[in-house]
């Protein structure tokens, strides 16, 4: 089969879960794609193409987008050491160390967040006002990191919005709010440590995309919180356990 249909029917099928839960996009997408191209155009191609599904919904979803704007500047300044840091691991550090580090990280957030969902549905709540604020600094940095590295940076944000907020809408426009601050940022990062190149096949690239988007928004119309909240978990263990893989056989 063309290596580019079978990208582009990848990107689809990441089109759709971006577009239900606000991330998936690169968690569906890397795995098959790390087999097929290179670690660089792997990155490029995520990156060129998530842009379209990330304005698509911010602007074609049919309501106006309500991200928690303060969670998204603050996320977005401390993501800034993160993208710089991760650009330079996919230059430099040896293959499958970020991938193992990364694995590492979401698993036991995936572990945290199961043994405290209890606790949280019993809370009514919309927020958690007890929430420290180097708990949003440290998801930040994360994935910054591992948004210019292997970009797979949504784990750390996920398990962070989850944890204040009790609505998928709310969670899905902060997190695709956060993405498209910080696109520019990323791909000066990349283009700085010398690692983006231009995708190959894009214009069909983006048709795959934009085609998953619009599956994915009837999706998400019939979405309820404990829906979401067991598809997001279960998409985390996905990239968790998909990277540690990768990490030692490929």
């Amino acid at each position: 089969m063309n290596t580019l249909l079978v990208v582009a029917c990848t990107l689809f099928v990441g089109a759709v879960a971006q577009t239900t839960m606000g991330f998936g996009f690169a968690i569906i997408s890397v795995p098959l794609l790390s087999i097929l191209l290179e670690p660089e155009e792997v990155v490029a191609t995520i990156v060129a193409t998530g842009v379209l599904v990330d304005v698509s919904i911010m602007i074609l979803s049919g309501r106006v987008p309500k991200p928690e704007l303060r969670d998204v500047v603050a996320l977005g300044l401390w993501s800034v050491p993160g993208l710089a840091l991760g650009s330079l691991g996919l230059r430099y550090l040896p293959d499958g160390i970020l991938e193992i580090l990364m694995a590492a990280a979401v698993l036991l957030v995936v572990a945290l967040r199961l043994v405290t969902v209890r606790q949280q549905r019993n809370d009514e709540e919309a927020g958690r006002p007890d929430a420290r604020w180097w708990t949003g600094a440290l998801a930040g940095v994360l994935s910054g990191t591992l948004s210019t590295s292997t970009t797979l940076g949504a784990p750390p944000v996920v398990i962070y919005l989850n944890w204040k907020y009790r609505s998928p809408q709310c969670v899905r426009d902060t997190l695709v709010a956060l993405s498209l601050v910080r696109l520019p940022l990323s791909v000066v990062a990349l283009v700085l440590a010398g690692t983006w190149v231009t995708p190959r096949g894009l214009p069909v690239l983006w048709v795959a995309t934009a085609a998953g988007f619009a599956v994915g928004r009837v999706v998400f119309a019939h979405l309820t919180w404990g829906a979401y909240e067991r598809v997001s978990l279960t998409l985390l263990s996905v990239a968790g356990t998909v990277a540690l893989g990768a990490a030692f056989l490929f």
